[in-house]
């Protein structure tokens, strides 16, 4: 244990001899995610919906069926009630629900205003925001047949053009403030800070000479990758509680969840990212080919993460692929706990993933570290 401490203690020292290190490590997290806060998604189609038919009438079914055959939404299942429908939502299996209630084609053949309820997952405001115009554009198509059929039919009723009345429910994020979904997103990279300087840590003692220094005391070699790891996580952790209070304090992002389970599973993912920059650091050995391996491979998943584009869009390989990286799984973390108030045990499985990958990353690492010099 003495051995550990002493490991810990030097790179601690390290780092606040460093001032411009430790500057970067803490502050330049929260430079980068106010930088990169304004971002901006794409058009996304096939987002997948629930439906829901309270009326149970063949003009409210060839209605919901519109939804069915148009390319932009995907409905995943016919919800037996109103409240499976909004489950849905809330579970995230689908990102909005289309709710007809009871009285539908009543209301249609009187030729006054019919209600319909859209319910949306507002953490991804953009695709919110689709998911109503998309919904009201082909709602003003089945209002304008119903007009078309009723004044053309045997049995004229009122003349005016009926329309549907819409009562939308956006739930997490009311207002569809992008900024409240994409900071929370951004956490994932601008944390790769005390990760990137990790990298360059068993990277400098390569080219200063001090290894050799160190291969010689009792340190074993578990004891120096738990020694240089630990310092960057914490600071990691304390980038965590500034980013947070940043974003509360300064962007007003909702955050419902609770801290310490952003804590917890913060930990999960730069235990993973550590492990990703510790295996890196014993593979090269230049700090400059460190940095750049480093920075790319941070960088590289923003745009397969789901951060701009949400894995349901991509294809099939390309999901596979995402699911790989860390930040892919600490998005749904930081959103989850935001803007949901999600506890841990409903983000368990990112949390398990992440912890599992950096075990598997730093025991390669701790493999490669043989205790001689390479």
């Amino acid at each position: 244990m003495r051995r550990l401490l002493a490991v810990m203690r030097k790179e601690f020292r390290h780092v606040l001899r460093d001032p411009y290190a430790l500057v970067g490590a803490t502050l330049g997290t929260v430079l980068l995610m106010a930088l990169l806060s304004y971002a901006i998604s794409a058009d996304i189609e096939q987002i997948p919906i629930s439906v829901a038919d309270g009326d149970r009438s063949p003009r409210s079914r060839a209605y919901l069926q519109r939804f069915e055959t148009d390319e932009f939404f995907n409905v995943k299942h016919w919800a037996p009630s109103a409240a499976d429908a909004r489950r849905s939502v809330e579970s995230g299996e689908a990102r909005g629900a289309v709710i007809v209630p009871p009285g539908f084609d009543e209301a249609a053949l009187g030729g006054g205003a019919t209600p319909v309820q859209i319910v949306i997952d507002g953490t991804d405001p953009t695709i919110a925001r689709q998911i109503q115009t998309n919904a009201e554009r082909l709602s003003a198509d089945v209002a304008l047949s119903l007009h078309r059929t009723r004044v053309s039919g045997p049995a004229r009723g009122p003349s005016g053009t009926p329309s549907l009345a819409f009562r939308t429910r956006p739930l997490y994020n009311p207002t569809l403030k992008e900024l409240n979904t994409i900071l929370p997103g951004l956490m994932a990279f601008v944390l790769v800070f005390p990760a990137l300087f990790s990298i360059l840590s068993l990277v400098r003692e390569k080219e200063q000479g001090s290894m050799e220094q160190l291969m010689t005391t009792p340190v074993r070699r578990h004891q120096l990758l738990i020694g240089k790891a630990v310092p960057y996580l914490l600071i990691g952790l304390l980038d965590v509680l500034l980013l947070t209070a940043v974003g509360v304090a300064f962007f007003d992002v909702p955050f419902r969840g609770r801290l310490v389970d952003l804590v917890l599973l913060s930990s999960c993912f730069l235990i993973a990212s550590l492990g990703i920059s510790m295996l890196l650091s014993s593979l090269l050995r230049s700090q400059m080919a460190a940095l750049i391996v480093g920075s790319l491979l941070f960088i590289f998943p923003i745009t397969q993460s789901g951060l701009t584009v949400p894995l349901f869009a991509m294809p099939r390989d390309a999901r596979l692929r995402a699911l790989v990286w860390p930040a892919t799984h600490y998005i749904a973390v930081t959103r989850g706990i935001f803007l949901k108030g999600l506890h841990w045990q409903d983000l368990i499985h990112h949390g398990a993933y992440l912890l599992l990958l950096g075990l598997i990353l730093n025991g390669a690492t701790l493999w490669r570290l043989q205790k001689k010099l390479a």
